[in-house]
């Protein structure tokens, strides 16, 4: 029976039917079903494949709200940023704010879109607390931007040098107003706090054409590498400033799209991509016993590390659109066509901001590979860091070995940055400084934990060079052999059962005793690879063992 339960295992299902006839008489039918039912279960997983879109709302940066004149603030005390327009007091009438839309039509050029000389607004009717017009001002039929394509780098989780590019379609960029908090407290309570309510949106709504997580935490990762680097969004997740709707379907391969469950509000890279492998898992294991996807909006527990029901949205919400009647189209112009303007100031130039746009990621990506012959991954990696590629040229441009710099921008240096939360950017560094240390590196003068150490000073605020912090504490390397031979000798005498067990076996990890009691001796200022040699040559002439006898 186990022969022929191997052997049913390796088919296709298409050729159940043979073997139903064959074995028929030699198994019941319930086995024969169990054994059917594991071959399915086995090939209805690559059956199927996951499609993932984006909606994401990116808080605009401004002094002021979309439609007031209100702080557009985070973190002041509860309700003291609301105008009376932000509470909907009758009467009141929005005046929009150009610095928005300015920053939408920057952030669409830097997404590739077109942008629309005419949109408009619409009413979206929805009634929450903490909505208190009843509806909410928002460009659904005539968007600002349309049609937008991101290109954006993907890492391999198997292999990191196996990372490749990808490309994302934006379907549009519309603005829209903030809704304000709710606050939940003790004893069934909800308090609505509208500071929030009435800050500008930008709301970036991606084509359904990622595969899974790790697709779309890469494409929010490049999108917020972008967004910050024209200074259009803060992208805070922990604050609310920019938040991630993932709309999530399953189907089998060459069928048409599945029904999608739309997860809300996920507020990490790494819980983006954790929420929407998690959903595609859950999905495809639904259909494959027979049952039914519903449409339903869930949420991602971060304790269970699973998405879980918030809403159904089987019924389809009517939000009764319609044109905003207080507020005109918005026209925008270029170079050909500012003539026709009379008051041309109060119309935007796309021409005038695209003049704005900085050098972005991917144009960077480019630079990088192509004048330093990095591979794509660690040129994304120096991208992603603000400020990091204008210290590698620096460091480029005096030191000849381009692996050396990036293996200590990237292992050394950005370590320590994300311990510290920062961005290089913001770290107090210059490109000069950290090119002092490589080059000391390179040239052998000190250790790579010398180098570590040298580093942390100078992002504490030391004001030396790192020659003179060297210098001065007498961290330079030990050129000397002879020296280093004697220490060596010293190291081995007082850890000579190490020795052995490493004449013995030859396992790395005796030999990384030895450079660790090396190193402490003499204060990180032993080579490793130079000592690791002289280690070997010593143990091999002088450590006798039992097999030596």
């Amino acid at each position: 029976m186990a022969i022929c339960q191997k052997i049913i295992f390796s088919v296709s299902s298409g050729t159940e039917v043979i073997f139903r006839s064959i074995f028929k008489k030699s198994f019941s039918t319930n086995l024969f079903l169990n054994f059917s039912a594991k071959i399915n279960a086995k090939e209805d997983t690559s059956l199927y494949q996951g499609v993932v879109g984006l909606e994401v709302h990116a808080q605009i940066n401004s002094k002021s709200k979309l439609f007031s004149s209100s702080p557009a603030e985070y973190g002041s005390s509860t309700n003291t940023k609301v105008s009376f327009f932000d509470a909907a007091l009758p009467g009141t009438l929005p005046v929009l704010n150009k610095s928005c839309i300015e920053a939408g039509i920057l952030t669409a050029l830097a997404c590739n879109c077109t942008v629309n000389k005419v949109s408009t607004f619409d009413r979206k009717h929805y009634f929450y607390p903490d909505l208190p017009a009843g509806y909410q001002i928002t460009q659904q039929f005539r968007p600002l931007a349309s049609n937008g394509v991101i290109i954006f780098v993907v890492p391999d989780a198997m292999n990191i040098s196996d990372s490749y590019e990808c490309i994302a379609y934006l379907k549009q960029i519309q603005l829209e107003q903030d809704s304000g908090r709710s606050l939940h407290v003790k004893d069934a309570k909800s308090l609505v706090d509208l500071n929030r309510a009435g800050i500008g949106l930008m709301e970036l709504v991606f084509e359904p054409n990622l595969k899974n997580g790790t697709e779309a935490a890469a494409l929010v990762k490049e999108l917020i590498c972008i967004l910050k680097r024209i200074e259009t969004c803060s992208c805070e997740l922990e604050e609310g400033t920019f938040r991630v709707d993932a709309n999530i379907s399953v189907n089998k391969i060459g069928d048409p799209l599945g029904t999608r469950t739309e997860v809300k509000n996920i507020n990490s890279l790494r819980y983006i991509a954790r929420a929407i492998d998690y959903e595609i898992e859950r999905q495809i294991e639904i259909l494959k016993n027979g049952g039914s996807v519903i449409n339903e909006t869930r949420a991602y527990d971060y304790t269970l590390k699973k998405t879980i029901f918030m809403r159904d949205k089987e019924v389809l919400q009517d939000y009764r659109f319609m044109p905003e009647p207080n507020l005109p189209p918005i026209r925008i112009c270029d170079e050909q066509d500012k003539g026709s303007y009379k008051n041309v100031d109060n119309v935007p130039n796309i021409d005038e901001i695209k003049r704005k746009l900085p050098v972005l990621p991917e144009t960077e990506r480019s630079i990088l590979m192509n004048n330093y012959q990095l591979p794509l991954h660690i040129a994304d990696k120096i991208v992603q860091s603000e400020g990091l590629r204008n210290a590698f040229e620096i460091a480029a441009s005096r030191i000849n070995d381009c692996s050396a710099i990036w293996d200590f921008f990237l292992y050394v240096l950005q370590s320590q940055l994300n311990s510290m939360k920062l961005s290089f950017k913001k770290c107090g560094l210059s490109g000069d400084q950290v090119a002092d240390i490589i080059e000391l590196l390179v040239l052998k003068r000190i250790s790579e934990a010398t180098a570590r150490d040298v580093l942390e000073m100078l992002l504490n605020g030391d004001n030396r060079t790192a020659q003179e912090i060297v210098k001065e504490y007498n961290w330079f390397l030990i050129s000397d052999e002879k020296e280093l031979r004697g220490l060596c000798e010293e190291v081995i005498s007082k850890y000579l059962k190490v020795a052995k067990k490493y004449k013995n076996s030859g396992k790395q990890r005796y030999m990384t005793t030895l450079l660790v009691a090396l190193n402490e001796m003499v204060n990180n200022r032993a080579s490793i690879k130079d000592a690791e040699e002289v280690f070997k040559k010593l143990i091999q002439e002088n450590v006798k063992t039992k097999k030596d006898s």
